[in-house]
């Protein structure tokens, strides 16, 4: 069986290289983009060839769930997990809105991402 690709999204540099460790070390095929517009064109140039979207809520170009609905336009059955500092931040109503399956608290356990990701894929 293959590994899992995910596509990162995240504008700290910081989130991006410690997210990319901890996901490859959980065995999973990881790109990183640092912004929701190149990371639409990174998954248009490739829709198949993710599994999933993790991206972070508040980024300066475009937020997360933004990303999640323009992404979800190309391809829609594609499971889109949501990060943030601040869960608060978005509704629940509204994470459904623009087809994120799971938002998560930045601040999480190996545990709790190993646990999110099975359930979503």
């Amino acid at each position: 069986m293959s590994r899992k690709r995910i596509l990162f999204i995240d504008d700290e540099y910081l989130v991006r290289e410690m997210m990319y460790e901890l996901l490859t070390d959980m065995d999973y095929d990881v790109m990183l983009e640092e912004s929701g517009p190149n990371a639409i064109e990174t998954f248009r140039g490739s829709p198949e060839g993710f599994d999933l979207v993790l991206t972070d809520l508040m980024m300066i170009e475009m937020s997360g769930d933004e990303v999640s609905e323009r992404i979800r336009s190309i391809r829609s059955d594609i499971p889109v997990v949501l990060i943030t500092a601040r869960p608060d931040a978005i509704t629940p109503e509204r994470a459904w809105a623009a087809g994120i399956c799971k938002v998560l608290p930045k601040a999480l356990t190996r545990t709790e991402l190993t646990e999110a990701l099975q359930e979503v894929l």
